[in-house]
């Protein structure tokens, strides 16, 4: 057992057992521990770590199962507008394990590139192994949690408390991420080895562009922190710009800003730069009602008030500016980035290849999301999973949602958009830990009386009552 097991499986089966609507806030908090483990082990030469995320995933699915054997059902009722979307998430889930376990053998030898070694340039003939099985257990949990919060969390107030498990996540991501800075700038040893302990991945935390040092806080390397940075820096803009606002907003971004500049990441400014440009289309000060409009205009005034204070930070320690030069505009020129280029053109020719099937869930690692979808679970897979995401993006109310629908909807928007850039990774924990929130959120939201309008509820109606009839009209009927 490791540290963070220390922490976390006593957390987890006391929820588990005492209160078990606690075991998804837990979850969301232990998402960010993407490169931790609470227990080790080995089968073979096939070296694994359980993160805490799947751990309290497996306590999860368990109270699952216990719920459907009571009163309970699996699917949401027929007439919520939620159940088309467990529906195309079971049917990705069915085909995904299905191509998992079907397609290594039906392609057996077709080169793919070796997802436990980065997806880079390794590249070996394909063959079905535990990595094809660990990808479809995983993909299981991940669907089995989200269909248990549908169930389990019921009230605003409820789903109020998963963003807030999102607002501690973060605060630990920034404050772990500022005592690796301090250790750097103090010349003592940070203990990596806590945060960094599973041996099923390749660890970045010594990466340097030249004398500056890259924090990846308690990630893998510093642009999957980077990723994680930029999708809850635009969750907090929408949040601020939905109008939700105060200091403690105001130092929230600028801290998740700070730490974003840290990274160094290109993911996390590409996806950041992106997220801002939906935002500014989507908020936009000169469209729409007049109070909306002067809303966003203050919004965006304090935003890039802000964005001009970080600017004068990079202006003032130029070792910091030319370091995120190198990692962004130079990145073209490196041999990386053609590495990647090579391997996303490769995946597209393994669809080819495997006339539109896919090689199998865990059998092919891309640098992007969607080669690797397309490689691994094929067409069919791939137009399930995208079925989902715009489902779930015709669902959301829009502009006149609360601030915390907002915040949960737009940091998963910037998710994806980082995961579409380079971090190639299904099943990964923050990724769904944001869809369990938001399919949440929207799930509560949804679950209003159909006839009570949004701008409706909070006011009682009076109630007319029917209209006397006269006893002739009564005695012809």
């Amino acid at each position: 057992m490791t540290l963070l097991g220390a922490f976390f499986i006593p957390l987890a089966i006391a929820c588990f057992l005492l209160r078990p609507f606690y075991l998804l806030p837990l979850l969301v908090i232990s998402s960010v521990f993407e490169a931790g483990s609470v227990l080790n082990g080995v089968i073979g030469d096939f070296e694994f770590g359980i993160q805490p995320f799947y751990l309290i995933e497996m306590f999860i699915v368990l109270r699952l199962v216990m719920l459907r054997f009571g009163p309970a059902k699996l699917l949401p009722r027929r007439e919520s507008p939620m159940r088309i979307v467990v529906l195309l998430l079971f049917a990705f889930w069915a085909w995904s394990v299905f191509s998992a376990f079907v397609m290594p053998h039906l392609f057996a030898g077709t080169l793919v590139s070796v997802p436990r070694n980065g997806g880079d340039s390794e590249f070996s003939p394909l063959v079905w192994n535990l990595s094809n099985l660990v990808q479809a257990g995983y993909l299981t949990l991940n669907v089995g949690t989200v269909v248990y919060a549908l169930h389990i969390v019921r009230s605003k107030r409820e789903s109020e408390q998963l963003i807030k498990a999102i607002y501690w996540a973060a605060f630990i991501v920034v404050f772990i991420g500022f005592l690796q800075f301090a250790a750097e700038r103090g010349g003592w040893d940070f203990p990596y080895e806590t945060f960094n302990s599973n041996p099923g991945y390749a660890m970045g935390f010594q990466e340097d562009i030249g004398s500056v040092h890259r924090f990846n806080s308690t990630f893998v390397e510093p642009s999957f922190a980077g990723s994680y940075l930029a999708a809850i820096t635009c969750g907090l803009l929408a949040s601020f710009l939905g109008g939700s606002r105060g200091v403690g907003r105001m130092v929230g971004l600028f801290g998740l800003t700070v730490m974003l500049f840290l990274t160094t990441s290109t993911t996390g400014f590409s996806a950041l730069a992106l997220g801002v440009f939906v935002l500014l289309l989507y908020f936009n000060p000169f469209r729409g009602q007049k109070d909306a409009r002067k809303s966003s205009s203050l919004g965006w005034v304090v935003i890039l008030v802000g964005f001009t204070i970080a600017g004068c930070v990079l202006i003032l320690t130029p070792e910091l500016g030319e370091a995120i030069l190198t990692s962004t505009v130079e990145k073209g020129e490196s041999q990386s980035f053609w590495f990647r280029m090579a391997n996303e053109f490769h995946s597209i020719q393994l669809l080819a290849e495997t006339y539109g099937l896919g090689v199998g869930l865990g059998g092919n690692r891309s640098s992007g999301l969607i080669p690797t979808i397309l490689s691994s679970v094929g067409i069919v897979g791939a137009t399930l999973f995208t079925g989902m995401l715009f489902k779930i993006t015709k669902l959301f109310p829009g502009r006149s949602a609360r601030s915390s629908i907002q915040m949960g909807f737009w940091a998963l928007v910037t998710m994806i958009i980082s995961e579409i850039v380079a971090v190639p990774d299904i099943n990964r924990p923050v990724l769904w830990a944001l869809f369990t929130v938001v399919l949440s959120q929207l799930n509560v939201y949804l679950d209003q009386p159909a006839s009570v309008k949004p701008a409706q509820l909070g006011r009682t109606q009076p109630r007319r009552p029917p209209p006397r009839r006269s006893p002739s009209l009564a005695a012809a009927n």
